[in-house]
C-alpha cells in the first residue's frame, strides 16, 4: 500500500486546504522508511512527493494531528517501529521546542534598542 498526499481545496472555504491520504499501489513510503535506520532526509522525501519542503512539513504537521506517529532525527523522518524509537522522535520534538521556546522568550523580553545598546558598550 502506498500512502500519497494530496492537497485539495475544500469547497467551503477556498483558502482552507485539506488533506487526503490515499492508498495507491503496494509500494508504502511509510513502510519503506519505518525504523529509525531507514529514515529518509526531508529534502529527498519532498522531491520524491514533488512537493517543497514546508509542504511536507505542514503535511506531516497534520498526520501528526491525526494520530500517526512519524518521528524526524538529524538522519530524516522515519517510522518508529519499538518505544525506543519513538523516544528518539519525542526528544528530538522536545528540543526543538525547547529551542523554539527559548527564541520567543528572548524576542519577547528584548528591549527594542538592544541593537544600540550592544554597540554602545563596544
Amino acid at each position: 500500500m502506498k500512502i500519497t498526499i494530496d492537497v485539495l481545496e475544500n469547497e467551503n472555504n477556498k483558502d482552507n486546504l485539506e488533506y487526503l491520504i490515499s492508498d495507491t499501489s503496494n509500494e508504502a513510503i511509510t513502510a519503506e522508511h519505518r525504523g529509525i535506520d531507514r529514515a529518509v532526509k526531508g529534502r529527498i522525501l519532498a522531491q520524491t512527493l514533488d512537493i517543497d519542503f514546508r509542504t511536507l512539513q505542514s503535511r506531516i504537521e497534520y498526520l501528526h494531528k491525526q494520530g500517526c506517529a512519524i518521528g524526524s532525527i538529524d538522519n530524516g523522518y522515519f517510522i518508529p517501529v519499538n518505544e525506543y524509537e519513538r523516544r528518539a522522535g519525542i526528544i528530538k520534538k522536545q528540543r526543538t521546542g525547547i529551542a523554539i521556546n527559548n527564541a520567543v522568550n528572548g524576542y519577547t523580553l528584548a528591549e527594542l534598542d538592544w541593537i544600540d545598546q550592544l554597540f554602545k558598550e563596544e
